[in-house]
C-alpha cells in the first residue's frame, strides 16, 4: 500500500536542502504537458529550459489534454521530459491525470460516474474499479490522479453533483476510502478534493461562498475527508474554490494546517485547484496583488500552485524575492517543497521516473466486464407497474435524445465529454445498440437534440407508437463543462441550473404518453432531476442512471429485458419540485416544524430503488457491546428472481446543544439472496460512528435514547427499535465512521 513514511521525509529534506530557493519554488508548480510541446507534439527543449529549467513539481494532463491520440508517442515525450529534469536538477516530475470515473485519457475504460458508483452502495465494487483505474494509470506512467471528489451533493442545482458520491457523508466516506485504497494499491497517488464545503455553495453556484457553520463542517461535509485521511492515507489533498463563511479555502490555514494536518495527521502535500490562487485577487478580493496572494496561500498550507497561466507569470515565483527580503518565511517554502519531494520519494520516481509503455491496449479483458457490472449495479428502478422486464416478444419503440448517442452515457470527467470531442476516444455502447444486441424487436425514431428537439421530431416519435407494445424513451442531460460553451451541455462543472428536464424533452414524454402506448422512461443525468408529476404518473416504469459509462447501453438494455435484476439505490433525493430545494433525507426536524407551511418534499427518497423481486425484513435485535451497538435482522427473498438487496440502517439520535438530523444513515450492505433464501445481517456500529462534534470541539456520543431503523430506503423503514446509551466522550476518531457488516 502506497503511504508516506518518515524515511521519505528524511530523504526529501536532504534533497531540498541542496536546492536553490528558485529550485525549491519550482517544486511547488504544476504545468500542463502541452505547454512544453512543439507544434508536432514533441518535447521542445527550448521550452523545457525556459519553463522548467529549475525543475517542476507536477506535469499535468500528459495524455488527457484533448490533443493526444497516440499514447505511446506521448509516453516517449514524457520520458524525454523526465530525462531532462533528472539531468538538470535531479528531481523528476509527478505525471498527473484525472480519474474519478476512469482514467481521463484515450482508450481508457470509462467506468460509471462517481454518482453512479454511489448508487451501487458497494464499497467493494468501488475498490475493484479504483484498482483498475490505478493500474491503467500506472501503465502509462501516471503517478497522481486529481480524484476522488469527496464533496457532498447538497444542492442539485450544482453542476458537479455527478462527480460526487451523493448527499450522505457516510456513504461518500465509504466509497471515497475504497477509491483511495484501490488507486494507491497500484502505486498511484490519490488526491482528495475539494477541501471543503464545495458542494454547499449558495444556490448551487460553482465556487460560491458556502454559508455553513463550524459544527456542520465537522459533522457533515468534512466527514468523507476525515475518514479518507485516517483510513486510506492519501498522498494529496486539493482545497476548494469556494469560501467557507467568507474565508477562501485556499487561504484557510485553520482548516488546512489546523484540522487537516494538525488534528487528522495528514502528511502529504496540497495542490491548489486550477487558477484558484489568482482568484484570491480577482474574484474573492482578499489579496491585493500577486505577492499578497502568494504569501496568503503558502502560509495557509497550500503547497502546489496548480494553474494554466504562463509558467513565469505564476504567483509563487514572487515568493523568492519576498523570502530574500524577509517578507516571506523561507522555512515555510522549503517545508512545502519537502512535502512534494517526499511524495516523489514514496512513489519511487527517483529510482524509476520513466514509463515503458509501447502501445499495448490499456484495457485488460476484464476491465470492460467490470465496467458493465458496475453499470448494472448502479441502475435505479424508481417505478414499475409491471411493464418491466420487457417480454421477449414485445415490439418496442425506442426514442429520445439519449437513446443512440454514447455521449449521453458519459459524465463530465470522461475525456470525450470533458473536451467536447465528437469522435469516440473509448468505445461506448448506446442503449439502441444494447437492445438490438439482445435480439429484441426494436424500432427506433431519432430525436437529435437534448435542448432544442424539434416539433417535427417529437411529432414523428408520437406518430410511430401505433403497433408497438411499449415505448422506451431515453432522456436526460448531456455532460460537459462551462468552457465548452455548448447549449446542449446541461450538466457538469459550472453547468449550474435548476434540476429539471429540458422543456422539449418533457414535451416529448407528454406526447408519447398521450399516444396511448405504455411508456417506459429511462433518465440518464448527472443530478437528481425533478420529474414532472404528470410524467411520473403516465410512465408505467422509470429507470434512472447517473451516467453509467462505456457499458451503459448494455447495462440498461439487460435491466429492461430482465437479464439483470435492478439493485441500485438513490444516493441523492429526487425533489418533488425545484421550489423544495434544498431537500435531503437527513435534514433536521426544524425543517418540518409546525411554524412553516412549506416542508421539504421528495418525489423519490434517498436510498430508494426497486427490483423485480420482493424482499421481506424481520426480527430486528439491538444489543450494546463494548464499543457500540449491534443491530441484527433477517432478510428473505420471496422471489421470483435472485436479488442483491441493499439493506440500510438508520438512526435517530438525541440532540444535545446541537440539533441532529431527523434520521442518519449509519450502515448499509448489499446482500445477495437466492429465491427463498434468508440471511441474518448484523451491523456493528462503533461509538465513533455514533459520535458528534458539539460546541467547544467536544466529540461525544450523547446520552439518551437512540432509535434504529432498518429497511430498503430512508422512507421505507420496516423495522425499528430503541435503546438507551450513556454518554461517551471520545478523544478523537481513528476511522470507523460507518457500521461494519456481516451476513
Amino acid at each position: 500500500m502506497l503511504e508516506l513514511r518518515p524515511e521519505h521525509f528524511l530523504r526529501a529534506r536532504e534533497i531540498v536542502s541542496r536546492l536553490s530557493l528558485e529550485e525549491a519554488i519550482a517544486q511547488l508548480e504544476a504545468i500542463p504537458f502541452t505547454d512544453l510541446l512543439d507544434e508536432d507534439g514533441r518535447l521542445s527543449e527550448e521550452k523545457a529550459r525556459e519553463l522548467v529549467g529549475s525543475g517542476v513539481g507536477i506535469v499535468k494532463r500528459v495524455y488527457g489534454n484533448g490533443v493526444v491520440r497516440d499514447l505511446a508517442a506521448a509516453a516517449r515525450e514524457l520520458n524525454r521530459l523526465q530525462r531532462f529534469l533528472m539531468e538538470r536538477v535531479g528531481i523528476p516530475a509527478i505525471p498527473e491525470e484525472e480519474g474519478a470515473g476512469g482514467l481521463m485519457v484515450p482508450q481508457a475504460t470509462a467506468f460509471p460516474s462517481p454518482l453512479a458508483m454511489a448508487s451501487t452502495f458497494d464499497p467493494g465494487l468501488m475498490l475493484r474499479v479504483a484498482q483498475a483505474i490505478g493500474r491503467q494509470a500506472s501503465r502509462l506512467g501516471v503517478r497522481q490522479l486529481f480524484s476522488p471528489v469527496l464533496d457532498l451533493c447538497l444542492d442539485p442545482r450544482w453542476g458537479r453533483c455527478e462527480e460526487t458520491y451523493g448527499e450522505d457523508p457516510k456513504l461518500a466516506a465509504a466509497m471515497g476510502v475504497s477509491y483511495v485504497r484501490g488507486v494507491q494499491s497500484q502505486g498511484v497517488a490519490a488526491t482528495l478534493k475539494h477541501f471543503v464545503a464545495y458542494g454547499a455553495s449558495e444556490g448551487g453556484r460553482n465556487g460560491a461562498n458556502a454559508p455553513i457553520g463550524y459544527l456542520d463542517l465537522r459533522n457533515l461535509v468534512m466527514v468523507p475527508f476525515e475518514a479518507a485521511v485516517k483510513e486510506s492515507s492519501p498522498l494529496s489533498v486539493m482545497p476548494s474554490y469556494n469560501d467557507v463563511d467568507g474565508v477562501p479555502s485556499h487561504a484557510n490555514g485553520l482548516l488546512i494546517d489546523g484540522v487537516l494536518r494538525g488534528e487528522w495527521g495528514f502528511g502529504g502535500f496540497t495542490a491548489s485547484d486550477a487558477e484558484a490562487l489568482s482568484m484570491l485577487i480577482d474574484t474573492q478580493g482578499v489579496a491585493q496583488g500577486r505577492e499578497e496572494a502568494a504569501l496568503l496561500a503558502i502560509t495557509s498550507g497550500v503547497d502546489v500552485e496548480n494553474g494554466y497561466a504562463p509558467m513565469r507569470e505564476r504567483l509563487y515565483w514572487a515568493l523568492a524575492d519576498m523570502a530574500r527580503s524577509g517578507r516571506a518565511p523561507e522555512s515555510v517554502i522549503r517545508r512545502a517543497a519537502e512535502r512534494v519531494v517526499a511524495a516523489k520519494v514514496a512513489l519511487g520516481l527517483f529510482e524509476n521516473p520513466y514509463v515503458s509503455y509501447s502501445g499495448e491496449p490499456l484495457e485488460e479483458p476484464g476491465d470492460r466486464e467490470l465496467a458493465r457490472e458496475a453499470a448494472e449495479r448502479s441502475l435505479v428502478l424508481l417505478k414499475n407497474e409491471g411493464a418491466l422486464p420487457l417480454r421477449r416478444d414485445a415490439r418496442v419503440l425506442l426514442t429520445g435524445p439519449s437513446a443512440a448517442d454514447g455521449r449521453a452515457l458519459l459524465f463530465d470527467y470522461h475525456l470525450q465529454a470533458h473536451r467536447g470531442l465528437r469522435e469516440e476516444v473509448t468505445r461506448v455502447v448506446s442503449v439502441l445498440e444494447g437492445l438490438r444486441g439482445l435480439g429484441l424487436n426494436v424500432d427506433f425514431v431519432r430525436v437529435s437534440s437534448w435542448t432544442r428537439c424539434s416539433d417535427e421530431e417529437v411529432r414523428a416519435a408520437a406518430e410511430a407508437t401505433p403497433g408497438h407494445d411499449v415505448v422506451v424513451a431515453v432522456v436526460g442531460e448531456v455532460a460537459g463543462g462551462f468552457w465548452l460553451a455548448d447549449p446542449e451541455v446541461t450538466s457538469g462543472e459550472g453547468i449550474d441550473r435548476d434540476p429539471v428536464l429540458p422543456e422539449c424533452q418533457a414535451r416529448l414524454l407528454r406526447e408519447l404518453a398521450s399516444a396511448g402506448v405504455k411508456l417506459v422512461t429511462v433518465i440518464v443525468s448527472g443530478r437528481p432531476l425533478a420529474i414532472p408529476d404528470d410524467v411520473v404518473r403516465s410512465s408505467v416504469a422509470i429507470l434512472y442512471s447517473f451516467y453509467p459509462g462505456e457499458e451503459g447501453g448494455n447495462a440498461i438494455a439487460r435491466a429492461l429485458a430482465g437479464l439483470v435484476n435492478p439493485s441500485g439505490r438513490l444516493p441523492v433525493t429526487i425533489p418533488a419540485s425545484v421550489g423544495d430545494l434544498p431537500v435531503r433525507y437527513n435534514l433536521r426536524r426544524s425543517s418540518y416544524s409546525r411554524i412553516t407551511r412549506r416542508r421539504p418534499s421528495a418525489a423519490f427518497p434517498f436510498g430508494h430503488g426497486l427490483s423485480y423481486s420482493r424482499v421481506e425484513y424481520s426480527d430486528l435485535e439491538l444489543i450494546t457491546y463494548d464499543n457500540g451497538v449491534r443491530a441484527s435482522f433477517t432478510v428473505r427473498n420471496l422471489g421470483p428472481l435472485d436479488v442483491e438487496e441493499v439493506s440500510q440502517l438508520y438512526m435517530s439520535a438525541p440532540s444535545q446543544a446541537y440539533e441532529r438530523p431527523k434520521v442518519e444513515l449509519v450502515g448499509f450492505a448489499r446482500v445477495p439472496l437466492k429465491v427463498n433464501e434468508a440471511r441474518r445481517v448484523t451491523f456493528s456500529v462503533s461509538y465513533e460512528a455514533l459520535s458528534v462534534y458539539l460546541p467547544g470541539d467536544r466529540l461525544v456520543v450523547p446520552g439518551g435514547t437512540y432509535s434504529f431503523y432498518v429497511g430498503p430506503s430512508s422512507a421505507d423503514l420496516r423495522l425499528s427499535g430503541s435503546l438507551r446509551l450513556d454518554e461517551v466522550r471520545l478523544g478523537g476518531r481513528g476511522g470507523g465512521l460507518w457500521a461494519a457488516v456481516s451476513y
